[in-house]
C-alpha cells in the first residue's frame, strides 16, 4: 500500500479557509496599528489621545503656513509688477473686462483673457520696435 502523505486528509477549501483566516487575521493586526499610527499622528499635544485641542494645534500650524505663503506671493506679484508686460497685460485684462461685461456670450472674464492677451502682444510689439531701434542710435563721442 502507498503512504498518504501528512496533508492528504485535508481538503483545497479547507487550505483555503485556512489560508483566507490566516489572511484576515493579518489585516485585522494591519487595521488596528494602523488605527494606533494615526492616533498618534493626530495627538498633536501628545496626551495620548485626539481632541478638540490638537485641532486647535493643527489650525494655528495651518495659518501660520498659509501667512507666509501669502507673504511670500505678494513679494512676487510685487516684484513682478514691476515689469512692463506685467502692467500691460493688466491695462489689457482692464480694458477686455469692462468691454466684455456688455457682451453676453464673451463675459467679464473671457474679455480679460482677451485683453491680458492683447497687453502681452502690444509689449512684446513694442519691445520689438525698441530692439530695432537701439542699433540705429549712436553714442556720443
Amino acid at each position: 500500500m502507498t503512504e498518504k502523505p501528512k496533508d492528504a486528509g485535508r481538503t483545497a477549501l479547507g487550505r483555503g479557509k485556512s489560508a483566507a483566516h490566516r489572511i484576515a487575521t493579518a489585516a485585522k493586526s494591519a487595521g488596528k496599528k494602523l488605527g494606533k499610527a494615526a492616533v498618534l499622528a493626530g495627538d498633536l499635544n501628545k496626551d495620548g489621545k485626539v481632541d478638540h485641542e490638537d485641532a486647535k494645534i493643527a489650525a494655528d500650524k495651518a495659518k501660520r503656513i498659509t501667512s507666509k505663503a501669502a507673504d511670500k506671493a505678494g513679494a512676487l506679484a510685487k516684484a513682478a509688477a514691476k515689469h512692463d508686460m506685467v502692467r500691460d497685460a493688466a491695462a489689457g485684462a482692464a480694458i477686455g473686462a469692462a468691454v466684455g461685461i456688455p457682451v453676453p456670450i464673451i463675459g467679464p472674464v473671457a474679455g480679460a483673457a482677451i485683453g491680458a492677451i492683447a497687453g502681452v502682444a502690444k509689449n512684446l510689439k513694442s519691445a520689438g520696435n525698441r530692439g530695432a531701434e537701439a542699433p540705429a542710435k549712436k553714442a556720443k563721442s
